[in-house]
């Protein structure tokens, strides 16, 4: 079989094909709705806890009233975030 011939049988196998991929549609990341909508609940949630607790923080408002800031202050505010 030479070249000319191996491209045409690729032509003709692409042909059968009828599902042609259109490659400017991007997969789906969920699988389904609802899983979709229960990550995105799931994150809101998330959020939502870690704002409430950020708001309770009387350690972060201190922190956010200082001027000046050392490094034992960075280091207290990344460990009032996790």
């Amino acid at each position: 079989m030479n070249k000319k011939q191996l491209l045409n049988t690729y032509k003709k196998i692409d042909s059968f094909n009828e599902k042609k991929v259109d490659s400017s549609v991007k997969p789906a990341i969920y699988r389904s709705e609802y899983d979709e909508r229960l990550i995105k609940d799931f994150h809101y949630a998330k959020f939502q806890k870690n704002l409430q607790n950020a708001q309770k923080s009387d350690t972060l408002k201190a922190l956010l009233n200082k001027e000046d800031w050392s490094e034992e202050d960075t280091n207290t505010l990344l460990e009032s975030l996790r």
